[in-house]
């Protein structure tokens, strides 16, 4: 193991190896075939100390983030329509130099003699090109990024099971439903459980998850840093099968997508329109929404953004998220560092700097 440079959530971990190259691999926790376990490794992984002065006030629903729709998309060569007509930047690049703080990826279920598992694209055949084909592929480049960037905001990552017709055009594709404990396990290979923030960390003691955001409210930032979120995004069958042994998500690793705030499951919501939108961010739900797609004009573009600023939804997802030549408009979130205190629920007192100021 040579020794090299590194943030100081492994500062830890070199000096237990002292650079020897003894049982501590050069990937975060400890990369394919080491000798630690994740659960050591999340163990050793140490971020430093908080340097935000607010954590214990802000909370995870006092923030408005910057997003990007189908976050692994890359434009196929012979495009059949024009919101296809876009490539966004790896997602490791996404967080470090556009400041995407929010996710999508559309999940596929692949089975072959050569591999088995999830992978991530948009639709067989005609849009499949992705910038990290293989789903434990995304997980790995969005867990190296958070490991070295400590004390960033909590990471929202949309999955968005991708089977309908599975095997129209390739019989290796396989139906999602039924496959969940699969995708949690393939989620837990790479981020422990500690550096998750799931259903039951919002939930607390409380029935349902309504009861606890009315009771309690989101975590703080202080609990919520270096961690991510993920959340299933359907309303129907896959929703349905997923709540069907616990609707208040109890042990479940995922959120869902909610249709009515009084459900068991109710937590987040996605694709509202602002004057919806803005009411369920009044009632302590945390909520995504898409702006502007590829094909949408730049004036439209820029009219559907600042209708959707004042609303207070949280992540605010784009096929634009930075400048891209020959286009005027892109995803610009005012005053975000990269993400910025929420319009309508954070406190008085909050600045962009408390938020988030990597």
């Amino acid at each position: 193991m040579r020794c090299r440079s590194v943030g100081p959530g492994w500062v830890l971990l070199l000096v237990l190896s002292a650079c020897s190259g003894n049982d501590v691999r050069d990937s975060p926790d400890g990369g394919q075939g080491a000798d630690a376990s994740q659960s050591d490794a999340a163990a050793l992984w140490d971020p430093g100390p908080n340097p935000y002065a607010m954590d214990d006030v802000l909370r995870v629903n006092h923030i408005q983030a910057r997003a990007t729709h189908n976050s692994y998309h890359m434009e196929p060569a012979s495009p059949v329509a024009d919101s296809h007509r876009y490539t966004h930047a790896p997602l490791d690049v996404q967080l470090d130099a556009q400041g995407v703080r929010g996710l999508e990826l559309d999940l596929h279920y692949r089975s072959t003699p050569e591999f088995e598992g999830f992978e991530v694209f948009h639709l067989p055949a005609f849009d499949d090109q992705s910038t990290c084909q293989r789903f434990v592929d995304c997980l790995q480049l969005l867990k190296a990024w958070s490991d070295s960037h400590p004390w960033h905001l909590p990471l929202m990552v949309w999955l968005e099971p991708k089977d309908e017709d599975a095997d129209a055009f390739d019989d290796t594709l396989l139906p999602i439903e039924g496959r969940y404990d699969a995708l949690e396990a393939e989620i837990l290979e790479v981020w422990p459980r500690s550096r998750i923030l799931a259903p039951d960390d919002v939930r607390g003691d409380h029935v349902d998850l309504p009861s606890a955001l009315a009771s309690d409210g989101w975590p703080t930032l202080g609990d919520a840093r270096n961690k991510i979120m993920f959340a299933l995004l359907d309303s129907g069958t896959h929703r349905d099968a997923y709540v069907s042994t616990e609707d208040n998500l109890a042990g479940k690793l995922l959120f869902v997508d909610a249709s009515d705030p009084a459900d068991a499951y109710a937590a987040m919501f996605k694709d509202a329109n602002p004057q919806d939108g803005r009411a369920l961010v009044e009632a302590g739900f945390l909520v995504t929404t898409n702006v502007a797609g590829a094909d949408t004009p730049d004036a439209d573009a820029q009219a559907e953004l600042e209708a959707t600023l004042p609303s207070g939804m949280h992540f605010l997802a784009d096929d634009t998220p930075a400048p891209v030549e020959d286009r005027s408009y892109f995803l610009d979130i005012p005053d975000g560092q990269p993400a910025r205190c929420n319009p309508v629920t954070a406190p008085a007192g909050c600045t962009s700097v408390d938020v988030e100021d990597l």
